[in-house]
């Protein structure tokens, strides 16, 4: 799968997309845990509740780190829909 469909090049954002539209498995054998627990909680804003219940049960996030990441994030705590 092409996950730089608009030639962005990061590291990152390609984790990112990983994380989103790849096999999971796939993805915990290509990342590290930690590399890939950091990205979800600084990114948790770009996860839908189906992907952020599963990376929060596979990477051993706590519900008070999770809670800590959401009020955190500009973006998820000024949300006008809870979609």
């Amino acid at each position: 799968m092409n996950l730089a469909w608009d030639g962005v090049k990061s590291d990152r954002e390609i984790t990112i997309r990983e994380m989103l539209y790849e096999d999971p498995r796939k993805v915990l054998r290509k990342h590290r845990k930690e590399k890939l627990r950091s990205l979800f909680l600084e990114y948790v804003h770009r996860f839908d509740k189906r992907n952020k219940s599963f990376w929060k049960l596979i990477l051993e996030v706590s519900d008070e780190e999770y809670e800590r990441a959401i009020r955190e994030n500009f973006r998820e705590a000024n949300k006008v829909w809870d979609y």
